[in-house]
């Protein structure tokens, strides 16, 4: 070919559109379980719940494990990119270190249904099953804090001029006031937001659900940025 070559790049698009699948894979696991007792439920209804949703319990961590990882790996892409879009910048560091704790932490929690699954069929162990389950709900909550700084992080290193749309930057306020929002039942544990339920799946799906609508706008990006690359390879292959 005549003229400078213009060297094949592998695409991006599959790594940009990992944080879509992590909301899929989120958001089929609603219909495999329901939500987990809420702080302060009684023994038996605490017991029921492991008892009854054992294998449900360990397709829900399978999945949600994958989902976590799906958002791990677009934190990834994000960071990579943010790097070369904010150089200089502590924030996209700082949102993979969170976004790592985040993931981390949650998927610790998920392997604890196993165990209180086990649990689950011996009366025995039925109160410390209750204890324990109270403090499964309430722990879990600490997530909102590396969850609100990763997005927190994230959002602000967005810049339009990168191809980023304005619209997410606020959003990413929006997820963040939701984060907070899960830190209540920590304070006010007995309150009317207790740990459980909406309140402890809120913030959690609001996280992911930021991840995912930065995700399409990546995904967006990069299919632009592949298609202008392989004109360009087009034309300097037949130039």
């Amino acid at each position: 070919p005549k003229g400078s070559p213009v060297v094949k790049q592998p695409s991006q698009v599959p790594h940009a559109a990992t944080g879509i699948l992590s909301l899929v894979l989120l958001l089929a696991t609603i219909p495999v379980l329901p939500p987990i007792p809420a702080f302060g439920s009684s023994e038996e209804e605490i017991a029921s719940f492991y008892a009854s949703h054992a294998t449900r319990g360990y397709l829900y961590q399978f999945m949600a494990g994958l989902a976590l990882l799906g958002a791990l790996w677009f934190l990834g892409y994000l960071y990579t990119r943010l790097r070369r879009e904010v150089p200089g910048s502590p924030l996209p560091v700082i949102m993979l270190a969170a976004g790592a704790a985040w993931v981390c932490f949650a998927v610790v929690f998920l392997g604890l249904f196993q165990v209180f699954s086990v649990w689950a069929d011996d009366p025995d162990t039925h109160a410390l099953l209750k204890a324990f389950s109270d403090a499964y709900v309430l722990g879990f909550m600490f997530n909102v804090f590396p969850a609100g700084i990763m997005v927190a992080a994230a959002s602000w290193s967005l810049r339009p001029s990168a191809g980023w749309p304005g619209w997410l930057k606020p959003l990413g306020v929006l997820a963040v006031a939701t984060q907070v929002l899960g830190g209540v039942p920590l304070i006010f544990p007995t309150g009317p937001l207790k740990a459980g339920g909406l309140i402890t799946y809120a913030p959690f799906f609001t996280a992911v659900l930021w991840i995912c609508l930065a995700s399409c706008s990546a995904t967006r990006w990069e299919r632009s940025a592949a298609d202008q690359h392989r004109n360009g390879y087009a034309a300097a292959r037949t130039a």
